[in-house]
């Protein structure tokens, strides 16, 4: 595979992700209403962390759907000018990606684990709602970026081992 055809994968495996995003975003919002309309107070704890998840699903989903393939395409346009220069170029923004990308990854599981002990502190209902919502929120938050990642390092690795 070249590197037009894996620049292309890896932007429509990112539209996907983006998508998925943004599907998932709405069912949150559909339960997001539901929860508003509930008297359920561990329910009524969950709506600032679900809150958060949408703004995060759906404006992120929706930024991906943008920016991904106009990189691409820029991407591409740099590989038939320069290919040297377009694979430093790639190189570079991978690692800077993948840099922040990783240190978040670390730190997601540390605050749900953080969160959930909360719980053993006998906190009421609607807090209990709040720790339960921020949990899911920082679990969500792992598995977003842990598919982001996973595919960079896979281009990261790419352009180490091919040669062009």
């Amino acid at each position: 595979m070249n590197f037009i055809e894996y620049t292309n994968t890896w932007a429509k495996n990112e539209v996907l992700q983006g998508r998925i995003m943004i599907g998932i975003g709405i069912l949150v919002i559909i339960a997001f209403f539901g929860i508003i309309r509930s008297e359920n107070e561990l329910l009524r704890g969950a709506i600032i962390p679900f809150g958060i998840l949408v703004v995060a699903l759906v404006g992120y989903g929706s930024y991906i759907l943008y920016s991904r393939p106009a990189h691409a395409v820029e991407s591409i346009a740099q590989f038939e000018k320069s290919k040297a220069e377009a694979i430093v170029l790639e190189k570079e923004k991978h690692i800077n990606d993948n840099k922040a990308g990783k240190t978040l990854m670390k730190i997601y599981p540390i605050l749900a684990i953080l969160s959930l002990t909360v719980l053993f502190f006998g906190v009421p209902g609607y807090y209990k709602g709040m720790v339960i919502g921020f949990a899911l929120l920082f679990i969500s938050f792992y598995f977003i970026d842990n598919g982001f990642i996973s595919r960079s390092d896979a281009f990261l690795e790419y352009l180490n081992s091919t040669t062009f």
